[in-house]
């Protein structure tokens, strides 16, 4: 059995980076993708120790993330805890609804925590410039030395997460429009070069380039890893993103956000 294992899901390399932080502080740690998970038949956390580590999405779980924990067994698991990165902490209730469905094994979260780091959802605001990119991840590092000692000794710990319900029927509200959440993704076919990162990159396969181009497929789950990781800047959300910068942790390249299963097909 594997000490601790994590598992994560990252679109533009925020929650990778943190769970390799983790990994890299404490011995005997797995790193396991989600989205690649999901392939499986069955997942079981062959772990005494298991951590979740993904951004918030609409103040709450990503929709990969909501249907792993729905399907992954945490049974053999002593110390269960969960970081969701995110550009502003505290407004949104991931541990909320991820407690939730670990009650239907008899669980519940051990420790949680917010690490905030930069948002890429740049239909919103633009990417902070280079300097306060730097601050937070000067901040986010003092944050991880933190949870690294919590998640060693298995010590408990809480967050506040403010205005449950009010984020709850917000979230609740965006998951009915998901057939219509990619209606807006446009490709510039002269910046198009083909080269099928935004097709390999996507966490449910909502993409196909029948003609080189990507063409959405009504199943996104709005993560925008297509957007930040087209290395042309060819692919924008609405009109706001145009204009607007792309991100990715600068300590993780393209290829480690790809899926390994579309770029296999």
């Amino acid at each position: 059995m594997d000490r601790t294992v994590i598992y994560y899901f990252s679109a533009t390399g925020n929650s990778l980076y943190t769970a390799r932080q983790l990994r890299d502080a404490i011995d005997g740690v797995v790193l396991r993708s989600m989205p690649e998970e999901l392939r499986n038949d069955e997942i079981i956390a062959d772990a005494e120790r298991v951590g979740f580590v993904f951004p918030m999405h609409y103040f709450g779980l990503p929709m990969v993330v909501e249907d792993f924990l729905r399907r992954v067994d945490v049974s053999k698991a002593r110390y269960i805890f969960a970081i969701a990165t995110c550009g502003v902490p505290f407004m949104g209730t991931p541990f909320i609804a991820l407690n939730k469905i670990l009650e239907a094994q008899g669980r519940k979260l051990d420790a949680a925590w917010f690490v905030r780091r930069v948002s890429n959802y740049i239909m919103m605001n633009d990417i902070p410039s280079g300097w306060r990119i730097s601050i937070r991840e000067w901040m986010a590092r003092r944050m991880m030395k933190k949870i690294t000692a919590y998640v060693k000794a298995e010590s408990p710990h809480s967050v506040w997460e403010y205005l449950p319900e009010a984020m709850t029927k917000f979230r609740t509200e965006w998951m009915g429009r998901k057939k219509m959440l990619d209606e807006d993704f446009t490709c510039d076919g002269e910046k198009c070069i083909h080269c099928g990162m935004c097709e390999h990159v996507c966490p449910v396969g909502n993409i196909l380039r029948p003609e080189g181009k990507p063409v959405w497929q009504h199943n996104c789950t709005e993560c925008l890893a297509c957007l930040h990781i087209c290395p042309q800047h060819a692919i924008n959300k609405g009109p706001k993103t145009e204009k607007r910068h792309r991100y990715r942790h600068k300590g993780i390249q393209p290829k480690e956000l790809l899926m390994s299963r579309n770029v296999e097909e």
